[in-house]
């Protein structure tokens, strides 16, 4: 009798312990459903994250802090934009603070330029994906040089400067260098100067020339800005950006700053503050002219813009007074990057004679990005009646020309519009949420980023066109991934590496 009792009260617990396996599975199923995605995965438009943690606050493995490279990186799933907005918010305070706590100047892990004679030293995209070009001053008139080897098989070139007396510092000789005929996918060390003096060793890992790539956008770094209290601020912000920007987006093939390198184009000082920085000897810049950048004014002003750098396929369309910076143009991949200098003494369709020109000589380019300061539709009151000149022109050439794209800086504040069409009228076809996809856009999106230094978070105000706009008053960047059928935009807030907007342009 008492074994009955037990076997009964052992098969009454085994019941009860079943029915709870039961339940618990199948509360663990239903919660799966829930947090399982709804898009699927598409490699194409996956970004890669780096860093310690990704954008959505999960933690990478391992303790070290150095990024993955874009190999290791880990395929996830693509989220819908509510998603994505919930995860950011949901990061904890311990991994923004330990975020914050890395975002770091680095003036140690190399030799600094200013340990030498040389100085402002740039290496500046070339006008296809192998080539690159150099640009520094030397106290010596005698011919620079370029000595560029291959780390892995230690093969060495050497490539003459074209050398001349510097208008704008007396004493000093600016040198500009053209480097061609370099590999895909090949580390390079460099040094510049000549027999009197030379710059410390540097390297740079070049990137695919074809196929998928990506790119980093910048702008208004504005070093030395008087509203700041110490132009050291504005050194060390821009430098923390540059650090952690061409780490945690090491694959990224160039570096763009959209204007306003400087807060004032005749002062020395300020220049040195925008070159001296390490990750700037490792990835090519492509630099734009911005109203700092050069005098706007009839006084003229020299060549201070020119003098300092070397960009390929320089117009004369587009030349402020003595400067002779014009509108310029590259090739990386299936994109056609178009940089206009829209601070020229001539009026805004001038540019067109450019665009026209240069969209003809390329035929073939799958996608068509234009780079300048002023935004055609800026979030910044004061700014709003400036830049609606730009967009009779813009529209003109988006329509025309097929342009997909125009990135902007000026505001020190982030504007996201619709697609526009050329009247300057928003299309309403398309899912503007972050995270969303416009597929087979029939105008141009334009981009307006933030300040890259922190100076002057300018407040903004209703703009008709903007379908993101915001101040989030830290410093910013936007990593930029390429295929053949996409372009996808992502803004950072640098500080806590977070993902501030991002949205995808998709052409069958």
């Amino acid at each position: 009798m008492k074994n009955g009792k037990t076997n009964m009260r052992f098969a009454v617990s085994s019941a009860i312990l079943l029915v709870l396996v039961v339940a618990f599975a199948w509360t663990l199923k239903n919660k799966a459903q829930t947090n399982t995605p709804e898009t699927p995965v598409e490699k194409e438009n996956h970004i890669p994250q780096t860093g310690e943690p990704t954008p959505s606050g999960e933690a990478q493995t391992g303790e070290t802090q150095e990024p993955l490279s874009p190999e290791q990186q880990p395929l996830e799933p693509e989220q819908p934009a509510k998603e994505q907005e919930q995860q950011v918010q949901a990061v904890s305070e311990e991994e923004i603070a330990a975020q914050r706590a890395s975002f770091v100047t680095d003036y140690e892990s190399a030799p600094l330029l200013n340990t030498t004679i040389i100085k402002y030293l740039t290496m500046e995209q070339g006008g296809d994906p192998g080539a690159v070009h150099f640009n520094w001053f030397s106290p010596s008139g005698s011919k620079g040089q370029v000595v560029l080897y291959e780390v892995a098989t230690g093969e060495s070139q050497t490539f003459a400067a074209q050398t001349a007396a510097s208008a704008t510092e007396p004493g000093f000789y600016y040198n500009k260098a053209q480097v061609t005929g370099l590999k895909e996918q090949t580390t390079y060390a460099y040094k510049v100067g000549n027999s009197e003096g030379w710059s410390p060793e540097y390297q740079f890992t070049t990137k695919n020339f074809s196929g998928d790539f990506s790119f980093i956008v910048t702008s208004d770094a504005q070093i030395g800005q008087s509203q700041m209290e110490d132009i050291q601020v504005t050194i060390d912000n821009w430098d923390k950006v540059v650090n952690r920007a061409t780490k945690y987006m090491s694959d990224a093939a160039f570096l763009v700053h959209l204007g306003d390198q400087v807060a004032g184009y005749n002062t020395p000082e300020h220049y040195s503050g925008f070159f001296e920085h390490l990750g700037l000897y490792t990835t090519p810049l492509v630099p734009i002219v911005g109203n700092h950048d050069v005098d706007c004014w009839e006084s003229g002003g020299g060549p201070w813009f020119y003098e300092r750098y070397y960009v390929p396929n320089r117009s004369t369309i587009g030349c402020n007074w003595e400067d002779t910076d014009g509108d310029y143009w590259f090739r990386y991949g299936n994109v056609l990057f178009m940089v206009l200098n829209t601070n020229s003494i001539y009026p805004r369709d001038c540019h067109e004679e450019f665009v026209e020109k240069v969209t003809k000589e390329n035929p073939d380019a799958k996608w068509k990005i234009v780079l300048e300061h002023y935004p055609a539709y800026s979030s910044v009151e004061k700014y709003q009646n400036q830049s609606s000149e730009n967009r009779g022109t813009f529209g003109y050439m988006a329509r025309e020309y097929g342009i997909d794209l125009f990135l902007s800086g000026h505001d020190h504040a982030y504007t996201r519009t619709a697609i526009m069409n050329d009247l300057g009228e928003t299309l309403n076809d398309y899912d503007y949420e972050t995270g969303a996809v416009a597929k087979n856009p029939a105008g141009a999106l334009y981009v307006t980023t933030g300040t890259a230094s922190g100076c002057i978070y300018q407040p903004i105000t209703e703009n008709y066109a903007a379908m993101k706009q915001g101040q989030p008053e830290t410093l910013t960047a936007m990593r930029v991934d390429v295929t053949d059928t996409t372009l996808t935009l992502t803004t950072y807030l640098m500080d806590s590496w977070q993902v501030y907007d991002q949205y995808t342009l998709q052409k069958d």
